[in-house]
């Protein structure tokens, strides 16, 4: 087995469930149990199931500990620290990105044309609202002008200008580019009824 296809599976893919606490532990890092069943899962997922932890030499099976410790310290620290909002933002867009193509097929189906055409315009201003310059002094007055925007409701604090700047820097920037676009264009009060085609 080769060690080093080990080490290079990412982090996320090698999340261990909840239902290996039962199992014998073979190790802990900072309180957490690291147990056989979840060093065997790692394992066997590596070497697509040719292998057990039993079965590496001892220097490997040390390896294997040290990767489980350091995803379990990572995952059980998150767990603790990242707030509600935070986990569900990550979870979305964790399931959003397995899910990709299946989600891809619902929303073909399921969108109306208008939420299509919203989305597609949402993403058109975005993107070329990314080229557009916004100064320092202009987003601090946006920041001055919207502050209670940026109020959370459980605490009342307003939340400081560094933390919600990416924020006020898109919005401005879309705002520029919006005006820019409707500059040239006509918009016509009073049309008339459009000629029936023959």
């Amino acid at each position: 087995m080769q060690m080093k296809r080990m080490m290079m599976i990412a982090l996320v893919g090698m999340s261990v469930g909840a239902g290996a606490l039962s199992a014998k532990v073979i190790a802990r890092v900072n309180g957490y149990d690291i147990t056989q069943k979840e060093a065997d899962a790692f394992v066997k997922g590596v070497t697509r199931g040719q292998a057990t932890f039993s079965m590496l030499k001892k220097k490997d099976q040390k390896r294997v500990i040290q990767q489980l410790a350091t995803n379990k310290l990572i995952t059980r620290t998150a767990a603790k620290e990242l707030t509600k909002k935070e986990k569900r933002a990550i979870w979305t867009d964790f399931y959003i990105r397995k899910h990709y193509k299946e989600l891809m097929k619902k929303a073909e189906k399921e969108l109306t044309v208008p939420e299509k055409y919203q989305a597609d315009g949402e993403l058109w201003v975005r993107k070329n609202a990314a080229k557009v310059q916004v100064t320092e002094a202009e987003m601090k007055a946006e920041y001055a002008k919207r502050k209670k925007l940026f109020k959370n409701p459980k605490t009342g604090k307003i939340a400081p200008y560094e933390q919600v700047k990416p924020l006020i820097a898109m919005e401005l920037k879309k705002m520029k580019f919006v005006k820019e676009l409707m500059k040239n264009a006509k918009i016509d009060y009073n049309p008339k009824p459009a000629k029936k085609k023959k």
